[in-house]
């Protein structure tokens, strides 16, 4: 089971957005610092953006000071609400080919991709952003140790997983 394209940028500017995230308000990342940041099409940023801030996840303000912002804290936000917001998990639907020759074939199929599917759900639905943030990255609550050659613009979407 894989995430579009959509989805996985969005998880990148979440995550991004999320390392400058604090109780009020964090830091905000202009477009093309997010951009250059996560890996994201600079041209297909707002087509990833709009829909989180619609879904008010992300909040965009515009300005000499403008940028955006996570307006929800990282460790309740969920790795499915982000999914769900930009380009939901297709549903499978039960079986419809009872009265055909290939039923025992494709029902079988369906449970199995519908278990993927729900299986991919619950692992997003209990993992938060803030389990995405690099090490180094500081939460609110406790100041980062890191140094500062330590810390890095990848992002760990990117880092952490093999491009295929």
């Amino acid at each position: 089971m894989s995430v579009s394209q959509t989805a996985e940028y969005a998880l990148r500017a979440v995550v991004w957005l999320a390392r400058h995230w604090s109780p009020d308000g964090g830091t905000p990342q202009t477009s093309p610092q997010l951009a250059e940041a996560t890996g994201v099409p600079s041209s297909y940023l707002p087509k990833v953006l709009q829909p989180l801030i619609r879904g008010g996840l992300v909040a965009g303000q515009r300005g000499l000071h403008g940028g955006y912002t996570l307006q929800r804290d990282p460790g309740e936000l969920t790795v499915l609400s982000v999914v769900q917001c930009v380009d939901p998990l297709p549903r499978i639907e039960p079986c419809q080919h009872k009265d055909l020759d290939v039923h025992p074939t494709l029902c079988p199929l369906q449970l199995l991709l519908s278990g993927v599917v729900e299986d991919t759900e619950k692992t997003f639905a209990q993992t938060t952003v803030r389990e995405l943030l690099p090490a180094d990255s500081a939460s609110p609550t406790e100041p980062s140790t890191a140094s500062p050659a330590s810390t890095s613009p990848t992002p760990p979407s990117a880092a952490a997983r093999p491009r295929r």
